[in-house]
């Protein structure tokens, strides 16, 4: 059974390729650096539990700031409320939202109700106002983003501060004194705040407040507004109202939060606690951010950042784009609200709320980083009022399993390419030995099929050191036993001779003692010993000729005189066959054995007369070329089967049977043919033609 297609390769590429079973090597390494890292992430989040643990005792320290929290919620409950989120990024009061992106998906929107008219509910097409607040250090924050079917700016000629859309602005201060502020603008920029008194459609001015920062920006559907003010003036509670003012023939519409004339309908403002905020940061490391939650999943203190790494370094070698494909390059930390909100929402978080810690393990997709996120219950008065959540990131254990791969890949590298050349060598040294033992059993048996006796015995001691041995062993022996057939045609001639000249010496007695029938029989005996001497005789001449065809003298003589000469002696030993002779007038000189050539003619000759068809003629030409002369000898006749213009070369090869032929032959005259031609360094070879054989002799041919 073979398998396609490694039967097909050399022997180097086969070992090439079972070198690849290294790559078992590294595959079973980044399986086992896979297991330690699951060891270190578990390590990593027993730790970051520990963490989570430790900050929950310490908050727990601060019972006062805990239970004030949760006994506001009691008493506002069903009242208006506002979260404020913490930012750290710098946010510039210039009525634009580029500060905001991030958190545009913290917008609340405000009532549609018209609060001059209940009953009228406003088309969020016409008025409407989604909004924000953020804490940044003391200052607190407000972005409004008004969508205004046809907003209308302030006169500026007219001193008064109304007449066009505006916004009111109400807050208590810190001895619960409630203050109203309107903002209203005559082109986009910078708004001043102007505190006021009685009606916001007709109010009267006090004075402006330099506290409040703001700017009024125009959008495609309406404007925007930005707005700061300082934390210590004002308490923990505000209401807002947009007043939209299309033309002085129309009554004003007002949406808002909360009611700016009443401070009981004012929307209760939870601010983030900087105490609680402070106690988190003692406990934050590197890398690692803590939140507070209260039981309704609100963040009310937050501490810490998570990781920013550097972006990765360019790809400019071979390596490091191998580097690429197998390490993963830590990535910075999500630090959007849309992945805090995530991970406040989530399930470990709501089995602290419920009295339990958990640790999970999360990663929004397959390419973010792994957050450890771990939650622990805070307990005041043994009910759980709030949780502390810790969430970091595993780079440090991808730091370190990116310098154990890089490792492992550089040792893998290092082996593979040691191997792979170690391997090729010895493929090589394997290769050259095979291909030299392959050559040196071709080179000793030659086209005949004799051993020649030139097979080399090395010094090699493993397996193919033993083949050539054996093969040394066997060449050997072949050789022994083919010489040994060489010679049997010689001694059985010799021996043979003796008996059959006593079987002839004595069939001439016995002729003058029998009568008319003995003599048919006598008749027979005779043929049968003049068949047995007339076999004995040519296995003589072969023998002969091979063992003198290498030792003749050869001369320069010319081919075509030769070929005239012998030529009339051919249609005198043949009378009853035509033979033809062209050839050109351009003298041949052959360096070789005129004997020898004469020898072969008669060989050739012979056979295409015995092959050719009564009648037909038999022709012989040659043609010659710059460097040789090919003579071809073309009879009409019987022609040789497929595959045999070659065999009919080889000794004891005959196809006598097609022919009504009853002398004995043995095949031994085309391969006398060939001793001949390769003694003169020339080619021999026959192939059909359309009613016949034509057999060719190529010799080269002496130039003067």
């Amino acid at each position: 059974m073979s398998i396609w297609p490694f039967t097909k390769l050399k022997l180097r590429s086969k070992l090439l390729l079972v070198s690849l079973v290294i790559l078992l090597l590294p595959w079973f390494g980044v399986k086992y650096i896979q297991v330690v890292e699951r060891l270190l992430q578990q390590q990593q989040a027993q730790t970051v539990a520990t963490i989570v643990k430790a900050t929950a005792t310490l908050v727990e320290q601060y019972p006062s700031l805990l239970t004030q929290r949760d006994n506001t919620y009691r008493q506002t409950a069903g009242n208006l409320s506002s979260v404020v989120t913490a930012v750290t990024s710098p946010i510039q009061v210039d009525g634009y939202n580029d500060d905001w992106l991030e958190y545009y998906e913290l917008l609340q929107t405000l009532p549609a109700n018209n609060q001059l008219n209940s009953q009228q509910k406003l088309d969020p097409q016409t008025l409407s106002a989604r909004y924000i607040f953020a804490q940044q250090q003391q200052q607190l924050k407000l972005f409004l983003d008004v969508v205004d079917d046809q907003v209308k700016l302030r006169n500026p000629r007219q001193l008064k501060r109304h007449g066009g859309d505006a916004i009111i602005l109400a807050i208590t201060d810190k001895k619960q004194r409630s203050q109203r502020y309107i903002l209203t603008t005559s082109a986009p920029g910078k708004v001043n705040a102007y505190e006021y008194i009685g009606s916001y459609l007709d109010p009267v001015i006090v004075k402006a407040e330099p506290l409040i920062k703001a700017a009024w920006q125009l959008s495609p559907y309406g404007y925007r507004l930005e707005l700061s003010l300082p934390l210590s003036a004002m308490g923990d509670s505000l209401a807002l109202a947009i007043v939209d003012i299309d033309s002085s023939e129309q009554l004003a519409q007002v949406i808002g939060l909360g009611d700016v004339n009443n401070r009981n309908k004012f929307s209760k403002l939870w601010l983030p606690s900087v105490e609680l905020s402070h106690v988190l940061a003692k406990m934050a490391g590197k890398g690692e951010r803590l939140w507070l939650v209260d039981r309704q999943q609100i963040k009310f203190a937050s501490a810490g950042k998570g990781d920013i790494e550097i972006g990765s370094q360019e790809l400019t070698t071979a390596v490091d784009w191998l580097y690429q494909l197998f390490l993963t390059p830590p990535i910075s930390d999500d630090e959007s609200i849309s992945h805090e909100q995530l991970v406040l929402a989530g399930p470990a978080v709501k089995s602290a709320l419920a009295g339990h810690s958990e640790t999970e393990r999360r990663q929004t997709s397959k390419n973010d980083a792994v957050m450890l996120v771990a939650a622990h219950p805070i307990h005041v008065d043994g009910q759980v009022i709030a949780a502390v959540v810790v969430e970091k990131n595993t780079n440090a254990i991808l730091a370190i399993q990116n310098e154990a791969m890089k490792a492992l890949l550089d040792t893998t590298l290092l082996v593979i390419f040691i191997v792979v050349v170690v391997l090729f060598g010895f493929a090589s040294y394997l290769s050259i030995r095979i291909r030299r033992l392959n050559r040196d059993i071709a080179l000793a048996v030659n086209d005949d099929g004799r051993v020649s006796g030139c097979f080399d015995i090395k010094n090699e001691y493993d397996e193919l050191g033993e083949l050539r041995q054996n093969f040394g062993q066997l060449f050997t022996r072949l050789g022994l036993y083919n010489h040994y057939l060489e010679a049997l045609a010689s001694r059985l001639s010799h021996e043979l001779r003796t008996p059959i000249a006593v079987i002839k010496t004595s069939l001439e007695h016995v002729e003058t003692y029998v009568d008319d029938e003995g003599q048919r029989y006598l008749e027979r005996a005779r043929t049968g010993s003049d068949r047995i001497n007339d076999i004995v005789a040519r296995m003589s001449e072969a023998s002969r000729l091979e063992q003198t065809v290498s030792t003749i003298e050869f001369t320069n003589f010319e081919l075509q005189q030769l070929i005239k000469t012998i030529f009339q002696a051919y249609q005198d030993i043949y009378p009853n066959v035509g033979f033809d002779l062209k050839f050109s007038p351009t003298t041949l000189s052959i360096f070789g054995s005129q004997e020898l050539i004469v020898q072969m003619l008669d060989k050739l000759v012979a056979n295409a007369v015995d092959f050719h068809t009564d009648g037909s003629r038999i022709e012989l030409s040659i043609i010659n070329d710059e460097n040789s002369c090919s003579l071809a000898i073309k009879n009409t006749g019987v022609q040789l089967p497929d595959g045999m213009d070659q065999q009919v070369f080889q000794p004891m090869v005959s196809e006598r049977s097609c022919v009504d032929d009853v002398k004995p032959h043995l095949g031994l005259g085309l391969y006398i043919v060939k001793l001949i031609v390769e003694q003169h360094k020339g080619t021999v070879h026959a192939e059909n033609w359309q009613q016949g054989v034509e057999i060719f002799v190529e010799l080269p041919i002496v130039r003067p």
